[in-house]
């Protein structure tokens, strides 16, 4: 063996080092990162109400970035203005989640959608999110379609539930049953954002009575409790009732929804409250994974959800 081939072939092998060095690097980084998940709690959806990351190339890749480092599995997405205006970008969005494999849902809210009525702000404009707009996205898209639609709806929160609070939680049904109509014509699923007293709610249709979480959990797909509160005994108590109706229905599934923005009344409703022992990103991980392992064995439980992104990610630890 000559000196000249000697050298060629330890410069092929040094040049093929590293050329592997960087790929080596990758996969170490990539491990590490994978290892290096911070919470004891399985993952989360997580909602964001701020449309920028759908149209802002930097915050959707620091909302991305959050979402890898922070065991979020799923994202609710509000997308009112952008399924109606920009589709394009909500596209471009729910694609890039699914490259990163985010399954996502098509956030809208408002509490006046209620009232029946065919325009803006009644019924017939919430049903148009899904069964008009939806249905010209997902006819556009290959690929990254969303699993669901997701409305936040909370009549409680109107003026008149004081006054007519039956007839409110029927307008409310009502409105469920419509989107669930809609949402399946699609083949999405509905998700709904509900309190956790609705069992306590008597609702009288027809002669018949009945709580009306047992009557919106009848019609939805999955029923996403705002079970707002900063200690797992309670988060687990406030549950119970929906989760061991839930259980009797196959393929119902009930997620555990928990706050984490500032500035709440009463202020233990979420884990940014000022206390020393009940606040923070470190206390809310543990009361997650308590949660849960107490929750794991209804057949309904479909995991958790953290609201939101712009509290998360002040949280502190």
């Amino acid at each position: 063996m000559t000196g000249g081939v000697l050298d060629d072939r330890i410069i092929l092998r040094w040049r093929n080092l590293a050329a592997c060095v960087p790929l080596l690097f990758f996969a170490t980084s990539a491990f590490a990162q994978a290892v290096r998940l911070p919470q004891s709690y399985k993952s989360a959806a997580l909602w964001e109400w701020n449309e920028n990351v759908i149209t802002d190339a930097h915050a959707q890749a620091a909302f991305f970035a959050f979402a890898a480092g922070h065991g979020i599995n799923r994202v609710d997405i509000e997308c009112e203005s952008a399924i109606q205006n920009n589709q394009a970008a909500l596209i471009g969005f729910l694609e890039n989640a699914a490259g990163q494999g985010l399954k996502t849902e098509l956030l809208f809210g408002d509490d006046k959608w209620v009232f029946p009525g065919r325009g803006y702000p009644h019924q017939g404009y919430a049903v148009s999110l899904t069964s008009k707009y939806a249905a010209q996205l997902l006819a556009k898209m290959p690929y990254g379609q969303p699993a669901a639609v997701h409305y936040d709806v909370e009549p409680a929160d109107l003026p008149q539930w004081k006054t007519h609070q039956n007839r409110i939680a029927l307008d409310y049904i009502e409105l469920a049953t419509k989107l669930e109509r809609a949402a399946r014509k699609l083949g999405l699923t509905l998700s709904v954002d509900v309190t956790y007293w609705y069992s306590d709610v008597l609702v009288t249709k027809h002669g018949v009575t009945a709580p009306m979480n047992q009557l919106v959990l009848n019609v939805v797909d999955r029923y996403v409790i705002m079970d707002y509160w900063d200690t797992a005994s309670r988060i687990e108590r406030q549950a119970t009732t929906d989760l061991a109706y839930a259980n009797g229905i196959p393929g119902k599934e009930v997620v555990i929804g928990v706050l984490n923005n500032c500035h709440q009344k009463p202020a233990q409703t979420s884990f940014c409250n000022g206390s020393q022992q009940h606040s923070g990103t470190a206390w809310m991980e543990t009361v997650l994974g308590k949660v849960v392992q107490a929750e794991n064995g209804n057949a309904a439980f479909a995991g958790l959800a953290i609201e939101d992104y712009a509290g998360f990610k002040s949280l502190g630890p």
